[in-house]
């Protein structure tokens, strides 16, 4: 690995937009060497749980995006 001496303070706000999304396409080509955290696994666990006990409610996505989603809790 190359070491390049980059000053992040120094950087414009498009500047370290543009660093952060070549970051993210470079982290994306190898997705199988990105570790997930254990709690990702849980909340599936949990999800697909309340899920098989009827507990889960969905709304359609249309709906979702124009914000149609009323919080019952």
């Amino acid at each position: 690995m190359s070491n390049h001496d980059i000053s992040i303070a120094e950087l414009s706000v498009a500047e370290k937009l543009s660093l952060m999304e070549r970051i993210w396409v470079d982290l994306e080509k190898k997705p199988s060497e990105i570790p997930s955290p254990k709690w990702h696994g849980d909340i599936l666990a949990q999800r697909r749980q309340s899920i098989k006990n009827n507990e889960s409610e969905f709304i359609d996505w249309a709906d979702a995006k124009q914000n149609k989603i009323v919080n019952k809790k």
